[in-house]
């Protein structure tokens, strides 16, 4: 039997590896792997944090698979000339499904002779609370070790394991499409934020273009394509930037005008 860890690099990423570890013995000689998929859209020291796991994976006798999409973020969001969202959330199957299901097929991993571990637990949110040690995804019996675990519990094994406790959650995408509070917008590095600039100005110019020659009844030349729209950040029109200034305001006090974009300390973890 062949167990396939799936991991983010995140907390309850290294939590999980730390329970195979510490629980080897009871799954004899069985094959382990930790897959990581590289969705081409972390945060900036993330490739470093993952050479770390790697290395952890590798020491405890476990593989370490880096598995690549055909399209990484950026690729993707162009080849669809939207960003995803909440109705059309194309990411989680481009960028994680496909490519994990590829390369199973592509090794000759099938539900009989393969189980696929996960850092699932039930106290993260309502919608998780059901989840219990075992499940079933894609015909695949899922292992959930750490599903009982509370966040304290699972720090344990984090420092147990070498690893700092990660302040956020898992920054493999970054940022993730439901990443929209100020606390979250105010942690997106500064270089990112230019990039999702660039590519909502090459969608909006796309789309408007397109809309002008459909003659169609919402075509407004001045609207922007954001990857955050929404009537619940800042003004809901103005893309990343002016959605960035907005996170910086106090509630209640957003002033589209306003210069300053960053605090000093926002670079990776500054926020509250």
């Amino acid at each position: 039997m062949t167990n396939l860890i799936s991991i983010s690099g995140g907390n309850d990423s290294i939590a999980m590896i730390k329970w195979v570890i510490e629980n080897r013995e009871h799954f004899e000689d069985e094959r382990f792997i930790a897959t990581y998929i590289n969705t081409g859209w972390a945060i900036s020291w993330w490739a470093g944090r993952m050479i770390k796991v790697k290395a952890f994976c590798e020491d405890n006798d476990i593989e370490y698979v880096e598995i690549k999409p055909a399209l990484g973020f950026e690729e993707l969001v162009r080849k669809k000339g939207i960003f995803p969202n909440r109705i059309q959330k194309y990411c989680t199957f481009e960028l994680k499904i496909k490519p994990s299901v590829r390369w199973r097929k592509e090794n000759k991993f099938t539900p009989k002779n393969t189980l696929v571990f996960t850092g699932v637990r039930a106290d993260e949110s309502a919608r998780r609370a059901h989840y219990t040690s075992t499940d079933q995804l894609d015909g695949y019996t899922m292992i959930n070790p750490i599903v009982y675990l509370n966040d304290e519990q699972r720090d344990e094994y984090i420092v147990n394991s070498g690893f700092d406790v990660l302040p956020t959650r898992s920054s493999e995408c970054h940022p993730c499409i439901y990443e929209a509070s100020k606390t979250a917008l105010r942690r997106i590095e500064p270089d990112r934020v230019e990039l999702i600039s660039e590519l909502e100005k090459d969608i909006s110019d796309f789309t408007n273009a397109k809309r002008k020659l459909q003659k169609h009844q919402n075509h407004n030349p001045d609207e922007i394509f954001g990857m955050f729209n929404s009537a619940n950040i800042g003004s809901g029109l103005g893309g990343i930037k002016e959605q960035i200034r907005w996170a910086n305001t106090s509630k209640g006090r957003y002033v589209k005008e306003q210069e300053d974009m960053f605090c000093d300390e926002q670079f990776g973890y500054c926020g509250d």
